[in-house]
């Protein structure tokens, strides 16, 4: 099951802490994040505000986006423990 996160892709970036834990999830969760940056979403007054399928979240921090993902897609499974 695969899960679209929107955001706006200048808020993001102007966040290097929201841009991590976007890179931590995406390696995390690397066929099942779909992450579509658009110019805006007319959100600046929840900046960083992201929509999560059709879900929107105002002022989101770095650790809620992770909380919020993992709650959509379940605790990620380490392949490499036995």
């Amino acid at each position: 099951m695969s899960v679209q996160l929107t955001l706006c892709r200048l808020c993001a970036r102007s966040r290097p802490e929201f841009l991590r834990a976007l890179a931590k999830l995406t390696a995390t969760y690397p066929n099942d994040l779909i992450i579509e940056e658009l110019e805006c979403i007319a959100a600046c007054d929840d900046v960083p505000a992201i929509m999560l399928e059709t879900s929107y979240y105002p002022q989101v921090s770095p650790g809620e986006l992770i909380a919020l993902v993992h709650q959509r897609l379940g605790e990620p499974v380490n392949a490499n423990e036995p």
